[in-house]
């Protein structure tokens, strides 16, 4: 499994309302104006999450590499 992508099974887009095809890859983003809440998202609106300033799913460093630097 890549980086910020999960199996999707009978999910829901949390943008379009979509549902997420099995077998699909649907993309996970961290909501930081939510505490950083996971939110899943279909491939069609992954664009529109990162306008919205969601960050992918493991990609923020964490308190302990943000201390390192």
């Amino acid at each position: 499994m890549s980086l910020g992508r999960a199996r999707a099974d009978g999910q829901t887009c949390e943008l379009c309302g979509r549902s997420v095809l099995p077998g699909e890859s649907a993309h996970v983003f961290e909501d930081p104006d939510r505490g950083y809440r996971r939110r899943t998202v279909c491939p069609l609106c992954h664009r529109r999450a990162l306008a919205r300033g969601w960050v992918r799913s493991g990609s923020r460093p964490s308190r302990q590499d943000a201390s390192a630097a």
